[in-house]
């Protein structure tokens, strides 16, 4: 005896395949929505809100020191692991402190350019930017009345194979850490009024080597797009921030 074929009702079919419908349209609209920039959920927000524009000090932000001691590059080729990597690493990555210390919405900034024009006009190398005895005399020709001096105290990157569900056979797991530490520097006494650390993290189980060098390219000219590199360096650089905020009076 065979089996009688179930009969749907057409009120059924016709729900049925409105929900289909609805799905479809709403996979397809997903698939057609531009990709949009901005915060990731990779980057935490800031903790500390903003403040009345008459109550923020003036800052000017000085390039961030990178030592090759404590900066990993080697996934670079050894052509691009020139003598300026590490003075334009530590260029790059002052222009993304600046573009942070604006979007905490404490502090008016320097236009770094301008920084960058009065220490070539003082004839002050690299060596002599973060002496304290310069620091009034910069800050009086740029209207700053801090002045931020910061280093990467770690940039590791490290690859190693791992067994993680959903990769057939293995995959090869990036974990990057970055340190940062922060001083901001008062521009009438030369005292270092607030002081701060941070450190990012990052692991991904898809990233590239070729991800992850155009990452370190980017950091180079100051530029940040959405990688586990920026993602590490950005929230560092946020917690050191905040927290060497906490060490500044209110401003007269």
């Amino acid at each position: 005896m065979g089996v009688m074929p179930m009969t749907v009702p057409p009120r059924r079919r016709r729900a049925a395949w409105r929900i289909v419908a609805a799905l479809f349209l709403a996979f397809a609209l997903a698939a057609c929505a531009p990709a949009t920039s901005g915060e990731g959920a990779d980057i935490r927000p800031f903790r500390l809100p903003p403040i009345d524009p008459e109550q923020r000090y003036v800052v000017a932000v000085y390039d961030i020191e990178a030592e090759p001691t404590r900066v990993d590059v080697s996934l670079l080729p050894a052509r691009e692991r020139d003598a300026r990597l590490f003075t334009d690493l530590g260029s790059g990555i002052g222009d993304i402190v600046t573009r942070e210390l604006f979007e905490l919405g404490r502090f008016q900034l320097v236009e770094r350019r301008e920084l960058t024009k009065v220490l070539a006009e003082q004839d002050l190398g690299v060596t002599g930017r973060f002496d304290a005895a310069t620091v009034a005399d910069v800050g009086r020709l740029v209207g700053a009345e801090l002045i931020l001096v910061g280093a990467v105290t770690e940039m590791s990157i490290d690859r190693a194979s791992a067994v993680v569900p959903g990769f057939l056979g293995g995959a090869t797991v990036t974990t990057v850490v970055v340190g940062v530490e922060l001083r901001f520097v008062e521009v009438a006494t030369g005292r270092i009024l607030g002081i701060g650390s941070g450190v990012g993290r990052g692991v991904d189980a898809e990233v590239s080597v070729d991800g992850l060098q155009q990452a370190l390219r980017l950091l180079r000219v100051g530029t940040v797009r959405q990688s586990i590199v920026a993602s590490a360096l950005r929230n560092a650089i946020r917690d050191a921030v905040e927290s060497a905020s906490l060490g500044l009076p209110p401003r007269r």
